[in-house]
């Protein structure tokens, strides 16, 4: 196996989709050390309870000098910790002779809106036209635990409350990808060397779904009976713009987030099954499991 040819680092090791990537490890009975290479006030007590041989390398993701020495004997560099420190990484990296970045980065460089693509589209360019040796990973939006950002803060409000507003009807197509299908994904793309080196490759769910549906199958994972009240957007936007004014970086929703709420955002994964077998699993599947860990921890 590739994986166990190489010395291998993960920044972002601490991270949410990290721990599915560790638990593959473990499932495969991985042996070699695995450095991680971490801010100095990263919490890693969970990381210490893997049966792996971690390394825990704290960094100053600042100091270029810093990532050069944490990287030396690296061969194999695993970004999950975003696209704002690929730059830093793949430079850092390629001076100590580093073979293979792999980067975890976002589809939301195809966004149409250039507020949320510009920047993504900039490091990703000016990476690829220097850069080989690269394989960068473009998950959708993340889900699958308490530690997601996105569904589980839905998942709670949804469990209190029987009434929640939609940005205009719901239509707008998605398709969130769930963590644990990340940290296979990426354990797959390093074995898979001969056919993902180099490569480019969107990581969605398995299919596409409305954002009502997404709010559907929440409520019915949680056995509740929700009614969604659509919203026109222009009033929505109204509203947002009014409340901006008001109360300004207090009020946690844009008008730009209001207007992607009529933007689709579904990528295709058959390149990615084709080349290193990326099958992901169905919302209704995913949301289910997220739903469970959140009941488990509301009856401690």
């Amino acid at each position: 196996m590739i994986i166990n040819d190489s010395e291998l680092s993960v920044v972002g090791a601490t991270g949410h989709s990290a721990k599915f990537f560790f638990d593959r490890l473990v499932k495969e009975n991985f042996q070699n050390r695995v450095k991680c290479l971490l801010r100095r006030d990263s919490q890693i007590e969970h990381l210490k309870n893997y049966e792996l041989d971690l390394e825990f390398v704290f960094v100053d993701f600042e100091d270029f000098n810093s990532l050069i020495t944490a990287m030396k004997g690296t061969k194999i560099i695993l970004n999950i910790a975003g696209i704002r420190v690929s730059e830093k990484i793949v430079q850092a990296g390629t001076e100590v002779g580093v073979d293979w970045f792999i980067c975890v980065h976002t589809t939301g460089r195809y966004s149409k809106f250039k507020s949320a693509s510009a920047e993504y589209m900039q490091i990703e360019d000016s990476l690829l036209k220097k850069f080989s040796n690269l394989t960068i990973l473009r998950p959708t939006m993340i889900y699958g635990s308490s530690r997601d950002r996105n569904m589980f803060k839905l998942i709670r409000y949804l469990h209190k409350h029987k009434f929640f507003p939609i940005f205009g009807k719901g239509n707008n197509l998605m398709s969130p990808v769930n963590a644990k299908d990340l940290g296979d994904a990426y354990y797959d793309v390093i074995n898979n060397r001969a056919s993902t080196f180099g490569n480019q490759y969107n990581l969605s769910g398995k299919e596409e779904i409305t954002y009502k549906s997404i709010l559907e199958e929440t409520a019915l994972a949680l056995g509740k009976k929700v009614l969604f009240i659509p919203l026109p957007i222009w009033l929505c936007l109204i509203l947002v713009y009014l409340l901006n004014l008001i109360l300004r970086s207090r009020f946690p929703i844009s008008i730009e987030q209001v207007l992607r709420m009529k933007e689709d955002k579904v990528f295709s994964w058959k390149e990615a099954n084709s080349d290193f077998g990326f099958c992901p699993m169905s919302f209704r599947d995913g949301i289910r499991i997220e739903v469970e860990e959140f009941m488990n921890k509301i009856r401690v």
